[in-house]
This record gives C-alpha cells, sequence and structure tokens, in this order.
C-alpha cells in the first residue's frame, strides 16, 4: 500500500471505500485521517468533496488478531514449534511471569498457550500486553523464514473471552442503533477487534459498520440502514 495517498469523494465513507478498492484492502484495514469532510454547499453552490489521507502501509506481518481465519493448512514442521516454544518461554521468565509454555499446531494457526499464576499481568490492559507480546513472537519467528502459520498467543482461554465480549457489544451496540434510529459509536478498539465487530454484524440486514478515526482512536461506528 502506498504512503500518504489521498483519494476524494463525496463524503468520508465513500473515500474509504474508494481508497480500498483502489488499494486492494477492505475498509476496515485502512488506517487513514480525514483532511476535510466535505459540504453539500447550498443549492450546490460551494459544494466540495471529503478527501482523506492513508496513513502507512499494512505491515508484513499480520498484526495481534483475535478473529482466528485460516492461513495455511499444511503441517508445521516440529522444529519450528520447538523455536516458538523456546521463544515464548524465554520472554515470559524474562518478564519474571514463570509458568508453562505449550506449543502446538491447531491446523487454522499455530497455538502458543501460556499457563501462569499471573495471567491478568500477562495479559495487561485490554490485551496490550500479551497482542504485544505476539506481535513479537511472529516478527521474530518469520524474520528470516517464509511466513507459515500465524501465531496466536493466549492464556487462560483469553482470546475467546474476549472474542464474545467484543460481540455482546457489537450485538447491543446494533439493537440500540436500530431502537434509536441514529449511529452508534463504539470505544476505540484494535484493529483485530474492530474486524469481530465488521465480521460479527456484516450479516445483520438492519445495520452497517464503519472505522472511523486515527492511531488509538479508530473505532466502529454501526449504522442503521434507511
Amino acid at each position: 500500500m502506498m504512503k500518504h495517498e489521498e483519494f476524494h469523494a463525496s463524503n468520508v465513507e465513500e473515500a474509504v471505500r474508494k481508497a480500498a478498492k483502489s488499494l486492494g484492502v477492505a475498509p476496515e484495514e485502512l488506517r487513514y485521517e480525514v483532511l476535510d469532510e466535505g459540504s453539500e454547499g447550498f443549492l450546490g453552490i460551494g459544494a466540495r468533496d471529503a478527501r482523506i489521507r492513508v496513513l502507512e502501509e499494512r505491515p508484513d506481518v499480520p498484526e495481534p488478531t483475535e478473529h482466528l481465519e485460516a492461513e495455511e493448512t499444511g503441517e508445521v514442521p516440529e522444529e519450528l514449534l520447538q523455536e516458538i516454544k523456546k521463544l515464548t518461554d524465554e520472554i515470559v521468565q524474562a518478564m519474571g511471569l514463570g509458568g508453562r509454555v505449550d506449543v502446538y499446531d491447531a491446523g487454522e494457526y499455530i497455538a502458543a498457550d501460556i499457563a501462569t499464576d499471573h495471567t491478568a499481568i500477562l495479559i495487561g490492559q485490554k490485551g496490550e500486553t500479551i497482542d504485544a507480546l505476539q506481535y513479537l513472537i511472529n516478527s521474530a519467528i518469520y524474520r528470516n523464514r517464509p511466513f507459515v502459520k500465524r501465531i496466536i498467543l493466549d492464556s487462560e482461554g483469553y482470546r475467546q473471552r474476549r472474542i464474545e465480549a467484543i460481540q455482546g457489544i457489537a450485538h447491543r451496540s446494533a439493537r440500540r442503533a436500530i431502537r434509536e434510529r441514529r449511529s452508534i459509536k463504539l470505544p476505540p478498539m484494535s484493529a483485530a477487534e474492530r474486524r469481530i465487530v465488521h465480521v460479527y454484524l456484516k450479516d445483520n440486514p438492519r445495520v452497517t459498520t464503519l472505522s472511523e478515526g486515527n492511531g488509538p482512536n479508530r473505532r466502529v461506528t454501526v449504522v442503521p440502514k434507511r
């Protein structure tokens, strides 16, 4: 994806769709800033397009995610599993958390499960610590070898609980948007969490979703269909 490329359209949502189509990505995967929200003017006088700027390209290594989609279905070499286990164990021990690390081929991804008495510290606020560690491990493992399968770091079933919690937020927000006939802005979320909302609500015929904002303030808005 090109850096700092600008796109124009009649409104911000259309500009995002235009950028996504041009760059070959899903709209929710774009990281962009709104340069001008545009204006319809008065009786067509003074109208101007909305403008957005795509900020940066997507990383080669997938960012931390809880939406576990299939990457490859081939068998993972045992030496790769052992290397992941060794690296993960070294990081956990360096953090002073202790515990046991189990790494195995889960079919759609490589699971690295950590059992520790300090799960809350490992996970961190809103999963920030475990997501950062997951990104670090993926980056280190695939730095000098071809990508095989995404490595998912988990502890005490945190990932599934988080998915269910976000789906609950999405469900309640959709009901509220329909009931109140207005757009509902969700709290700021990571790209992985936003993706869970988009996927969960994509088949709901009464609402649509879009991502808005920049950086850590990027969030999903649930919009009722007219």
